[in-house]
C-alpha cells in the first residue's frame, strides 16, 4: 500500500497528470509535441467545436503530444475555447476543462492566467464571484442565467474578476483560492487544503484557514537574482546545464556563478 506524506505541502505528481517524470525523455517528448504539431494539431483543435468529440479530442493529443506537461494543442484548446492562458510545462488535475474527470474537480474560471512550470494538487479550486449576500436572496436562480429565471447574469463573470498565477507556482491540494485573491506571484507555494483569501507575494509560503504568510523561500537579494535570471523562460533541456541549482539548496553565489557563466 502506498504511504501517502503528512506534509501539509505534499502532492503527487504522478497522480495528478498521470506521468512519472522521472522516467519521461525529455528530447522524445519534445519530438512527439514537434510531429503532432506539423501533422494533426490544427485538425483537433477544429474538432474540438463539436462537443460530444471534446474528451476523445483531448486524449488523443496528449496521448500523441506526451501528455499535460508538454502538450502545446491542449494549451491552444484552453485559450482558444475557455479563455485559460496556461504556460509550457505547467500540469494539474485542475487545468482540464471543466468535466473531463468524472471523479475529480477540473476547469479554471474564464480569464485566468497561469505560468510556466506551475503545479497544482488534486481538487484545487479557483472562484472568481460570489453570491450576491447584499441582495434580499442569494440564490443563484436570480443572478444565474444558466438556469432559466433571468435573461441574463446580474452580477459579473469571471472574466471580469482574473486570476494571475505567476511561475514556478505550487499549489497544494485541496487549496481553494477565494475572488478576492487577484494575483499569485512567482515561485510561491500554497499549503495543502488552505483557503486564500489576498494576493500572495512571490516566493511566499502561505498555510491555514483563511491562508496567512509563513515565511519566504529565499532573503530578498536572493528574490532578486532569481527574478532577474527569468529561468522559467527556458526549455527543460536547457535549464539541465544549471543543475547546481536543480539539484541542491540554491544561494547568491550558486545562482550567480551559474547564470553569469551560462547566459
Amino acid at each position: 500500500m502506498k504511504r501517502r506524506s503528512n506534509s501539509i505541502l505534499s502532492s503527487d505528481v504522478s497522480e495528478s497528470v498521470g506521468l512519472h517524470l522521472p522516467k519521461v525523455n525529455l528530447t522524445s517528448a519534445a519530438k512527439k509535441v514537434a510531429n503532432s504539431e506539423q501533422v494533426f494539431s490544427g485538425i483537433f483543435i477544429r474538432a474540438y467545436r463539436v462537443t460530444r468529440l471534446r474528451k476523445l479530442v483531448l486524449r488523443t493529443i496528449l496521448r500523441l503530444e506526451g501528455g499535460q506537461i508538454f502538450s502545446r494543442s491542449f494549451r491552444r484548446i484552453l485559450k482558444d475555447y475557455h479563455d485559460v492562458e496556461i504556460g509550457d510545462f505547467s500540469y494539474g488535475r485542475c487545468l482540464y476543462p471543466a468535466g473531463y474527470l468524472k471523479l475529480f474537480r477540473t476547469g479554471l474560471p474564464a480569464g485566468t492566467r497561469v505560468g510556466r512550470y506551475c503545479s497544482f494538487g488534486r481538487d484545487v479550486a479557483v472562484f472568481r464571484r460570489n453570491h450576491p449576500v447584499e441582495r434580499l436572496t442569494q440564490h443563484p436562480l436570480f443572478y444565474n442565467s444558466a438556469l432559466g429565471i433571468v435573461e441574463k447574469d446580474t452580477i459579473n463573470q469571471d472574466a471580469d474578476n482574473p486570476l494571475e498565477i505567476g511561475h514556478d507556482v505550487w499549489i497544494g491540494e485541496r487549496s481553494i483560492i477565494l475572488p478576492s485573491c487577484k494575483a499569485i506571484g512567482n515561485g510561491a507555494i500554497v499549503g495543502a487544503g488552505s483557503v486564500v483569501t489576498r494576493d500572495i507575494a512571490p516566493y511566499s509560503i502561505v498555510v491555514g484557514t483563511p491562508a496567512r504568510h509563513l515565511k519566504y523561500r529565499f532573503n530578498e537579494e536572493l528574490i532578486q537574482q532569481i527574478e532577474s535570471s527569468n529561468w522559467w523562460d527556458l526549455a527543460p533541456q536547457e535549464l539541465l546545464k544549471f543543475s547546481p541549482l536543480l539539484y541542491n539548496a540554491v544561494d547568491q553565489i550558486s545562482i550567480q556563478r551559474c547564470f553569469n557563466s551560462s547566459l
